[in-house]
């Protein structure tokens, strides 16, 4: 027993010289974390990239993608804000303004959030073909989730100040497409007041049944 006991301690030892030696096999529990650490866990002058040619071929195409998604949208927060889409009559061009602007913004929030998430898990090792989806789309939910939250304060359904100029309007929507998850969960806490958590439901059956 006391030899197996030496064996262990021998083998824990040895990993641990070895982890010393290889902090780059160490992982990271978050790809989020310690964002301010420029060496994602690399030896000084590893400047070369553990991914192999057909992972890079399709980490540059979803570069390349998310960073026309971003022109795309600060096109169309510019073409807005001098008047390109000015077709309609002075009321319905001021309402549609403004949800152009609430979109356009909240699509480079989520796509500023997405290239920040992108660069990290990349640099960190954590970059999969499973999440490709949510990297593709997530711009996209983050456009709607602004377009929904900037309706729900023009109609007080959140208790805001409403936005009366266009840079108040483009930081709204920036911020709801940025934050689009805390929005969610925001619009989530409305929907129960609405229309009752399941809970609230299920407990007003009972009473209606007697029970």
């Amino acid at each position: 027993m006391n030899a197996n006991t030496g064996d262990e301690g021998e083998s824990s030892e040895n990993n641990e010289s070895s982890n010393k030696q290889h902090p780059e096999t160490q992982p990271i529990s978050d790809p989020n974390s310690g964002s301010s650490d420029p060496t994602d866990h690399r030896k000084q002058y590893e400047w070369k990239t553990h991914y192999p040619p057909d992972a890079i071929k399709e980490i540059y195409q979803e570069t390349f993608y998310l960073s026309a998604i971003l022109v795309i949208s600060f096109s169309l927060i510019l073409l807005n804000w001098i008047g390109v889409f000015d077709r309609f009559s002075p009321e319905a061009y001021t309402t549609l303004r403004k949800y152009i602007f609430y979109s356009s913004s909240g699509l480079l929030g989520g796509i500023i959030f997405g290239l920040k998430y992108f660069y990290r898990v990349v640099a960190r090792g954590y970059w999969h073909q499973d999440r490709k989806i949510w990297r593709l789309m997530s711009p996209f939910i983050a456009m709607t989730v602004a377009f929904v939250v900037g309706a729900m304060i023009d109609s007080g359904t959140i208790n805001t100040v409403k936005p009366i100029t266009t840079p108040s309007v483009v930081s709204i929507g920036f911020i709801a497409g940025y934050f689009a998850d805390e929005a969610v969960g925001k619009m989530y806490d409305i929907a129960s007041v609405i229309f009752g958590k399941s809970s609230d439901k299920s407990s007003m059956k009972k009473s209606v049944d007697g029970e």
